[in-house]
């Protein structure tokens, strides 16, 4: 088990960003400090050789460039928030509107491309930390944040765990944005892969992408994956939120608390399969929908719609304008903190 740090590249600006490499018998993974970003996250298929099954670019300009959170902690709201607005504590601020008059994955300078402080942990050998402020009035939101991010391998998982405080009232979301693709980075389609995710219920939502308040049952209807299926079966139904989102984009509702097993996603050409655990209350399926077909990716690879699929854990969208869903005020004296991991093994079916 080790961590390297290495340099990686620069930023359009000149600035050196770092990679730091976490490699043990199952896993390794290579984090840059631009972003927090995953670039790399390699496991083994069921032919012993090693498999990267994250998207990425080739280079930090890359990834300044393209504007899809590709691998990236989004913060400090992630998704979105309707009409870039909400009321705290009697005050209304207004955000920076980015999306259709919304405010998504935190307006224009969110964590995505922050350059995070890298460094490992006094006497740990299997993580990482990520840290970085966003200072009071950051894209109109109140309070200076401080995050840390740490990525720690354990056995087969990799583990996300979130902490921000805050030195006044202010709205926090965090989640990882990597797209996958378990049959490797650059195997096309992931139509066939097979998901199943323990949710009983999706946040419907308007034409913009904003949840409404409603929670709809996912029973009998194309959203439903408490029984694994393929993500394309059901993915061209006529059906309302399919069609509005041009295909999944929605988040899912998680039953507990605590750390819990969320979804499970097998890639059938190479066998590997991951289990998604959460601290937090929902998962936002994504299929890629809106990934533009581009070419110059990571190892000269081409990437294009619905070539991945994110599992995107977080606290519901529009939470700071919905007053009956999980809380995401955070205090001064307070501390955020979620945790997410990604396990992998092979497919025994």
């Amino acid at each position: 088990m080790s961590v390297t740090i290495r340099d990686f590249g620069k930023t359009t600006a000149g600035v050196p960003v770092r990679e730091a490499i976490l490699k043990n018998a199952k896993l390794e993974v290579h984090i840059l400090s631009f972003g927090a970003i995953i670039h790399k996250l390699m496991t083994a298929g069921r032919d012993g050789k090693p498999v990267d099954v994250a998207l990425g670019y080739a280079t930090v300009p890359d990834y300044e460039l393209n504007r899809d959170s590709m691998g990236a902690a989004v913060g400090r709201y992630a998704n979105r928030i309707g009409k870039a607005s909400f009321t705290l504590d009697g005050k209304t601020f207004h955000v920076t509107p980015n999306e259709n008059g919304n405010c998504l994955h935190s307006g224009l300078h969110g964590f995505t491309g922050a350059l995070f402080q890298m460094a490992v942990p006094d006497g740990e050998t299997d993580t990482i930390s990520l840290t970085a402020e966003s200072r009071d009035g950051t894209d109109g939101f109140p309070g200076t944040v401080q995050l840390e991010i740490q990525y720690s391998l354990a056995g087969s998982g990799l583990v996300i765990r979130y902490y921000a405080t805050t030195d006044k009232p202010t709205v926090i979301n965090m989640t990882n944005h990597s797209y996958f693709n378990l049959n490797g980075h650059d195997a096309g389609s992931v139509l066939g892969h097979r998901l199943s995710i323990e949710s009983p219920a999706y946040l419907e939502t308007d034409a913009g992408s904003i949840p409404t308040g409603k929670k709809i049952p996912v029973a009998g209807t194309p959203m439903d994956f408490n029984e694994e299926k393929t993500i394309g079966r059901d993915i061209a139904s006529d059906y309302p939120a399919l069609l509005q989102g041009h295909g999944y984009d929605h988040c899912y509702l998680l039953p507990d608390t605590g750390l819990r097993h969320a979804a499970w996603l097998v890639g059938p050409e190479t066998g590997i399969r991951m289990e998604t655990l959460t601290t937090q209350p929902g998962v936002q399926l994504y299929t890629a929908n809106f990934l533009a077909p581009q070419g110059g990716c990571k190892d000269g690879a081409h990437y294009g719609k619905q070539d991945a699929v994110c599992l995107e854990t977080q606290h519901y969208p529009d939470s700071p304008n919905h007053g009956e869903f999980p809380d995401t005020v955070l205090n001064p004296g307070e501390t955020f903190d979620e945790t997410t991991v990604y396990k992998f093994d092979l497919d025994r079916g």
